[in-house]
């Protein structure tokens, strides 16, 4: 982290959890925050592999975003709260809104000199905090959304939309629009990422769907992945001799990817962020779940598992054939 001037005072909201998914979770969270700032404004402290500052490019609200050294770094082990507190003493923060239960980051809040400090407050970190109002124990299983949830409501803070909603910057949407300009509608896109094998859905699969999504309903189809799934996109895509209907969005910045699945009629894919963030652009998205419990926050997410107990870790993606998409699909058209 380093000091800018337009960075120093107001709120910071510290939301750790790593994920693309978590940052696109929170995002009515932070807005909702922000809009108890006196700038209306927040800055946020996450991990990179979040990639927030890419995603939040073009979120009004969100006056910088600042990363935690990496893991194993300056900010972990006994004295990293310690040392993160240090770091972050230099913006004097107003308030701070710590959307985690770890005593660590209310550690770094009082030592950065941080006056209003608000958080779960559940075990060690109530200790910590200025606010009076906490979750109780029996809080403590609710799920990381729902104790956010609970917190703001705590606070009379409203949730200023229960479903996210990713700002797209208008030069992402333009450079998506030339992209996909030669790809006729209906267009579908595929989110082949994965970041665990058991929800990765497979080359395969994946073929075959492309297969039936084109050969035997006429759409078009637009691969979106990251550097991992860049030797599956080019084999999918030489599989049917690299088609002029078939757009490889492979390790594109995120917004442009985000844009591109904004201008497609459906999202199909792993359990994965490009999902979550089909969904907060607005895009009908079908997620398969064989791997991990299915997510049901999202109505714009369709969930599709095999029949019977879904285990997180445990891969049953293959039992997900492509008649079942197929099926689910046209049901996401008739809504």
């Amino acid at each position: 982290m380093s000091l800018e001037p337009d960075t120093t005072g107001g709120t910071l909201v510290i939301q750790p959890l790593p994920g693309i998914g978590d940052t696109i979770w929170h995002l009515p969270h932070l807005q909702a925050i922000a809009e108890t700032s006196r700038v209306r404004r927040i800055t946020l402290l996450t991990k990179e592999r979040s990639l927030a500052r890419d995603l939040l490019a073009a979120a009004d609200h969100v006056r910088d975003v600042l990363y935690l050294a990496p893991d194993g770094g300056a900010h972990g082990g006994p004295l990293g709260g310690w040392r993160l507190g240090a770091d972050l003493r230099p913006y004097q923060f107003g308030q701070v809104w710590i959307l985690h239960g770890s005593v660590r980051y209310a550690l770094a809040a009082w030592r950065a000199g941080i006056v209003k400090r608000i958080g779960f407050g559940i075990g060690w970190q109530d200790a910590l905090l200025t606010s009076p109002h906490g979750l109780s124990r029996r809080d403590r299983s609710l799920s990381a959304i729902a104790k956010a949830n609970r917190l703001l409501q705590l606070h009379d803070v409203p949730l200023t939309g229960a479903e996210p909603a990713l700002p797209l910057p208008v030069d992402a949407l333009q450079t998506a629009k030339a992209t996909l300009a030669a790809l006729a509608e209906p267009r579908i896109a595929l989110a082949i990422g994965s970041s665990e094998a058991f929800k990765q859905w497979g080359e395969a699969n994946f073929g075959a769907l492309i297969q039936a999504l084109h050969g035997n309903l006429g759409h078009a189809v637009v691969l979106v992945g990251g550097p991992a799934e860049a030797e599956m996109a080019t084999r999918l895509a030489e599989r049917f001799q690299n088609p002029p209907w078939l757009a490889c969005l492979i390790d594109r910045p995120i917004l442009e990817a985000a844009a591109a699945v904004s201008l497609c009629q459906a999202c199909i894919g792993n359990d994965t962020g490009m999902l979550q963030i089909a969904a907060a652009v607005d895009t009908p998205s079908l997620g398969l779940f064989g791997g991990s419990v299915p997510l049901h926050e999202d109505p714009r997410i369709t969930p599709l598992s095999p029949a019977g107990r879904i285990r997180h870790g445990k891969d049953r993606m293959d039992e997900i054939s492509v008649e079942m998409v197929l099926n689910r699909l046209g049901e996401l058209g008739r809504r």
